[in-house]
């Protein structure tokens, strides 16, 4: 009975309820007391031209992620970015459509279909993607806030909130980066412990855990220099792609910021989508860029064309890979409703997934 109510309370019905409810809240903050008439003229009055111009950086960045993955997975099997992208662009696009980020999980499944290695492995070479995210950001948001201190181009203090977010991230950052290191050197050890430590827990004792094996496996890139720089690299050609963007959009809407300040607005809409809520983290992704973005423009009219500027900014980063990923699962032949299967395969799999030998470079 206890386990039953278990179940209920935490299933995907009811974090798919706690998203819909977290982006409704959300979204009533970021339209509280709107002039929609402002909001449509900050609209018409935009330059396409330099949205289009931003769209472009986006998908570049986009590509460099590709290419991340071509380093990140290379001990385990060398895999051309070209073919990557695809799946790159699969993963976001289900990412966008599907409830808590399950577009990870698909990823890794069509990846394991596709070039027919371990799907675990997959998931353990996405974990470090998120990981050199996180550096992004954190760099983002140090780099940001210390303009701010500073007052670049006249910047004032970006606030309480941001600093703190910023102080958090370094110390998690570093925390999980010493910890990958430290397995990544001693993989072997390191199943031996998780596998001892997931036997003591109830109903988990009769498996053997072999996909712990296969998950390390999939953070060997931390293993050499040279891929971790080259990861380095690559994560910062495509964020500050994305950052890009974000400056040509400001700029298409009129904001005239400096550019340290649409770093902070990368960074606090990213970090704040963590957090539960529907695909694509709409609502709190708007939020949090209009108000970093209203900490520093100043006017009449400034909340309505801060809106716009959220709102055109999430429809670019949603709608446009997303439509190419979908475009992908067509051409690749995969059904939508073999995503949800294959979600399930992969965690039925888990345990039976045999760990591939790392190759040495």
């Amino acid at each position: 009975m206890a386990s039953r109510l278990r179940d209920r309370l935490l299933g995907p019905g009811t974090r798919v309820l706690l998203g819909v409810a977290v982006s409704a809240v959300f979204v009533v903050l970021f339209l509280r007391d709107t002039d929609f008439g402002a909001v449509a003229q900050a609209f018409r009055e935009a330059d396409v031209a330099l949205i289009m111009l931003g769209l472009a950086a986006y998908l570049a960045g986009v590509w460099f992620r590709a290419v991340r993955w071509h380093y990140l997975f290379a001990p385990v099997q060398p895999i051309p970015a070209r073919r990557l992208f695809p799946v790159v662009a699969i993963g976001y696009a289900t990412n966008n459509i599907l409830p808590a980020r399950t577009g990870e999980v698909v990823r890794a499944h069509i990846f394991g279909q596709r070039f027919g290695v371990s799907q675990v492995a997959g998931l353990g070479s996405i974990a470090m993607e998120r990981l050199f995210d996180g550096l992004m950001l954190t760099l983002f948001l140090c780099v940001g806030v210390a303009a701010s201190l500073v007052g670049v181009f006249g910047m004032n203090y970006a606030g309480d909130v941001l600093t703190t977010t910023m102080a958090l991230l370094v110390v998690g950052v570093s925390i999980a980066f010493f910890l990958s290191y430290r397995i990544s050197r001693d993989p072997h050890r390191t199943a031996q412990t998780v596998r001892r430590w997931l036997k003591r827990l109830p109903g988990l004792r009769s498996r053997d855990h072999q996909w712990v094996d296969t998950f390390i496996s999939g953070l060997g890139a931390m293993r050499q220099r040279r891929l971790v720089i080259s990861a380095v690299w690559t994560s910062t050609v495509a964020w500050g792609f994305e950052a890009l963007m974000y400056w040509l959009v400001g700029e298409g809407f009129g904001l005239d910021l400096p550019f340290p300040v649409y770093l902070l607005v990368a960074a606090a809409a990213n970090v704040i989508i963590t957090a539960p809520s529907t695909s694509g983290g709409i609502g709190p992704f708007e939020w949090a860029a209009k108000s970093v973005v209203l900490v520093f423009l100043m006017g009449d009219g400034a909340e309505e064309v801060a809106i716009a500027y959220a709102a055109a900014l999430h429809g670019l980063v949603l709608v446009p890979i997303t439509i190419i990923g979908l475009a992908y699962l067509w051409y690749l032949h995969v059904p939508i409703g073999r995503l949800t299967r294959g979600r399930a395969s992969a965690s039925a799999s888990a345990d039976s997934d045999p760990a591939p030998e790392p190759k040495t470079r």
